[in-house]
């Protein structure tokens, strides 16, 4: 799993980048969001702009996970990666966060299965100057702690004042990449670039051929399905290449009232019964899994009674919700 912080003081446009980053990429995300205050907002915007499901969002609120919240923040950060382990896992902190305590407690869960990458913030341009005055501490923290500065909401501004707002940009953090020019005009590979800079300015080296070698492995635990006719459509889509390039899938599921044993291979799939005592657990291998959409196929054993997407809690304040 792969960490991005996007950064940013209060109304500076850390949502409205995410969504962008996530429409020019194409990758799957999950969405860790620290709200400020009792109520979360911003996470519902990210769900309705995700109608196609490939982003997962959790909510924390009454709690800033750069301070008193820490602990709990950095259990459930190892939660997600070892229960839902999504390819990439985007935290956007409240606005009024420390940006270097945030990635300082990122660094100590930091091993072989989770990388930090190299965080950014967005910075409102209109705004600069009486931010830095007000919340010299916090606002300085953000952008000296950050890889890559975005200013936002200086789209009509002459180029004269873009540029002189660089210039103090660079004053605050003179390694910093400063990108006065709006985001929304970068190509697609620039947005892929940012997922693939770790913390310590190093990228990841590509190597297709070894991609193609190696297949990659998706398992789920603890879960089961509507209906013996939804695991049906799960494997109908499964082997005509709908939740990517799998080979081979197999496991043990309750579908509706019955106990299932499905098995994949070679484009053709088998189903017979199965004890109850080894229901619950699925296996996927192969390329371009779309773990995402073949998550909501399943339900996880817990469900909440209020509403009607499928919940799991990961630590206290936060859940993920599924539509």
């Amino acid at each position: 799993m792969k960490i991005f912080v996007v950064s940013g003081f209060l109304g500076a446009g850390k949502t409205t980048f995410i969504k962008s980053l996530a429409e020019h990429t194409g990758k799957e995300f999950a969405i860790l969001e620290n709200e400020y205050g009792e109520i979360g907002v911003d996470g519902d915007l990210l769900k309705e702009s995700q109608a196609d499901g490939e982003i997962n969002v959790w909510e924390l609120t009454e709690g800033c996970i750069c301070c008193s919240m820490k602990g709990d923040f950095a259990a459930s950060v190892l939660t997600i990666a070892n229960t839902v382990d999504p390819e990439y896992l985007v935290i956007e902190p409240t606005g009024v966060g420390m940006l270097s305590n945030i990635t300082a407690g990122l660094k100590q869960i930091e091993y072989e299965r989770i990388t930090l990458l190299a965080p950014v913030v967005i910075v409102d341009g209109r705004s600069f100057g009486q931010y830095l005055r007000e919340y010299p501490e916090i606002y300085r923290d953000q952008i000296c702690s950050a890889a890559t500065v975005f200013v936002s909401k200086m789209e009509q501004a002459p180029p004269e004042e873009r540029q002189l707002l660089g210039r103090r940009l660079k004053e605050l953090n003179p390694d910093a990449d400063i990108r006065t020019e709006h985001y929304s005009g970068m190509r697609k590979e620039e947005w892929l670039g940012l997922l693939r800079r770790r913390y310590d300015g190093t990228c990841f080296e590509e190597n297709k051929a070894e991609t193609t070698i190696l297949p990659d492995t998706f398992s789920m635990n603890g879960i089961c399905i509507e209906s013996p006719e939804r695991l049906i459509l799960l494997l109908e889509n499964l082997i005509h290449g709908q939740l990517g390039s799998i080979i081979r899938a197999k496991g043990c599921i309750r579908a509706g009232e019955q106990f299932i044993r499905f098995d994949v291979a070679d484009g053709r799939y088998s189903i017979t019964g199965a004890d109850k005592a080894d229901a619950g657990k699925a296996v996927f291998i192969g390329t371009d899994i779309r773990r995402q959409k073949i998550r909501r196929y399943f339900i996880k054993r817990r469900l909440s009674p209020q509403t009607s997407r499928k919940t799991v809690s990961v630590e206290k304040g936060y859940q993920l919700f599924w539509k």
